[in-house]
């Protein structure tokens, strides 16, 4: 899991070879992409998109948590507080709701580690080692959760390099 406000995020930015365009996606359209009745916005097919959603917010006790294997989720809190709740896959039981690879994800009932509130502007990334349980607060939210897909290094940069013509560059900076 990674924590971070959308205004400083150039530590994080070559973790991932379209984690900079998500950012500044996300830093464009976040505050604005409800009110332009955005529900999702794909930026590369079946690789990077954003899902604009306005969910009801669960209790921690109704929330379960919940694991991808296939994305990488930003998740960033729009117009109020967002909790969510941790817990690093090797902790994890035996699913409650077994892996749906369609939909890529499977629902746990374990007590997450610790929780961490996000305020509007600030993300949580988490990987496909971080089971998370988000949209815990009141009411409803305005969030956006943003999808990468996660490939093997070799097969991600030929992917990205012959159909997106993403230029490919894991030389640290000077």
């Amino acid at each position: 899991m990674i924590i971070g406000t959308l205004h400083h995020t150039e530590s994080i930015e070559r973790m991932h070879p379209l984690l900079k365009e998500a950012l500044q996606w996300l830093r464009t359209h976040a505050a604005t992409a409800h009110q332009k009745g955005i529900t999702r916005q794909v930026l590369k097919e079946g690789i990077l998109w954003a899902n604009v959603e306005t969910p009801a917010m669960k209790s921690k006790a109704e929330q379960m948590l919940e694991l991808h294997q296939q994305y990488i989720d930003i998740h960033v809190p729009v117009d109020k507080d967002e909790t969510i709740g941790y817990l690093p896959d090797y902790y994890l039981p035996s699913p409650h709701i077994a892996y749906n690879p369609e939909r890529d994800i499977a629902f746990y009932t374990a007590e997450p580690l610790c929780y961490i509130t996000l305020h509007p502007g600030e993300f949580a990334i988490f990987t496909p080692h971080d089971a998370h349980a988000p949209i815990i607060g009141e009411g409803q939210i305005q969030k956006i959760c943003m999808k990468l897909k996660v490939y093997p290094p070799a097969m991600l940069t030929a992917t990205l390099q012959k159909k997106h013509r993403v230029a490919i560059d894991f030389e640290r900076p000077s």
